[in-house]
């Protein structure tokens, strides 16, 4: 492997410990994949000349090749959100992103709301731009000022084998299936997630969950156990708890509460909001009561019936919406090869009941 990075204009240093953690305020959300529903004009995907559109599995994930993200204009863009409302993951292969600098990469991923920002200490700069990467030349004559704030960290520093391995503690998996940043009144929306560098040898996928059909495939029944349920999400994650310890977390924590079953804003479908890092307690539930149903759906959720795993490749950028689909990590790439991404994360509605009579019932059984 090679010691110096392909870009290292996007290698950040992390913060030792605990860093606050920005809360984000309740706003009224726009959803470009509606503006998609109600427009007259055709698919960006039906009227490209060579674009293709297939489906990884039936139920979650569609790869799609011979549609640009960075020539779109904000009809496309809303085409996008659309069809990730609809099938959860794309793929776009072939594409140019990587390289469009981060001021249109920002831009571009803006279109879909307000970007979630992190602090960090210091961006690393760079000696060598890497080869053919406009982007590192930019961002070193900027020194990397322009940069800070808008990636998280832990996806686009260079990540090896092991981190997450010693940050868990032994296990027998490290699969961490999680939504991203839900404890904030409007919770992510239509993400953006691409590829540097992937490892040498292979491995370092990323795995996605379809939460809405993982909803359907509980009996009638038992769906409705669900309807009335609000679950406690705290930003004292699993890693967090980790690195400084529970007191500590949760004393700095930002916190909220999110229905159990949301109804998705752009397709109206509902869907499990559940979120094994974050969202660890049922609220009104005794904490045995709370851990055994969350168990269940948490082991539910890893279901491969409704699941893909997407294979990493140049040029690739992943595209998911993050009400309906969960994610993890698959960190099964060789110790010392490089596995460099970087993820945008724009912020969308706030998630509502899927059953609003049921849960607005349930809610005042409670305070009774």
């Amino acid at each position: 492997m090679s010691t110096q990075p392909l870009y290292p204009a996007y290698l950040p240093t992390r913060p030792d410990g605990f860093q606050p953690t920005t809360a984000v305020p309740y706003f009224e959300a726009d959803e470009p994949g509606c503006r998609a529903k109600r427009s007259n004009k055709l698919s960006v995907f039906k009227t490209t000349r060579d674009a293709k559109v297939e489906n990884i599995t039936p139920r979650v994930g569609s790869e799609v090749r011979g549609v640009q993200l960075s020539r779109l204009d904000e009809a496309g863009l809303d085409e996008v959100a659309l069809l990730a409302a609809e099938r959860g993951v794309l793929v776009f292969r072939d594409q140019d992103f990587a390289d469009v600098g981060f001021d249109k990469q920002k831009q571009i991923v803006s279109h879909y709301g307000p970007l979630h920002k992190v602090f960090i200490r210091r961006w690393v700069t760079p000696r060598e731009p890497g080869p053919s990467s406009m982007l590192s030349t930019q961002m070193r004559k900027r020194k990397c000022l322009a940069m800070p704030r808008y990636l998280t960290e832990a996806d686009h520093q260079l990540i090896r084998s092991g981190n997450l391995r010693s940050l868990l503690g032994p296990r027998t998996t490290y699969d961490l299936w999680h939504v991203d940043q839900t404890f904030t009144p409007n919770v992510p929306s239509t993400t953006f997630f691409w590829v540097l560098e992937q490892p040498a040898s292979g491995g370092g996928d990323t795995a996605f969950t379809s939460l809405t059909a993982a909803y359907a495939a509980l009996s009638p029944a038992f769906r409705r156990t669900l309807h009335g349920l609000r679950l406690f999400h705290t930003s004292a994650s699993v890693g967090e708890v980790a690195r400084v310890g529970t007191e500590r977390a949760l004393r700095e924590a930002v916190s909220t509460t999110h229905p159990l079953v949301i109804r998705h804003p752009v397709t109206g479908e509902p869907s499990l909001f559940v979120n094994p890092t974050i969202a660890r307690r049922v609220e009104g539930f005794l904490p045995e009561e709370s851990d055994a149903l969350l168990g269940f759906l948490h082991n539910h959720i890893r279901s491969m019936d409704f699941s893909c795993r997407v294979r990493w490749e140049k040029g690739s950028v992943v595209v998911w919406d993050q009400r309906s689909v969960a994610h993890s990590a698959v960190p099964d790439f060789k110790e010392g090869e490089r596995r460099h991404m970087v993820r945008i994360i724009p912020y969308g509605s706030k998630p509502k009941p899927a059953f609003p009579e049921e849960h607005e019932k349930a809610r005042g059984e409670e305070e009774a």
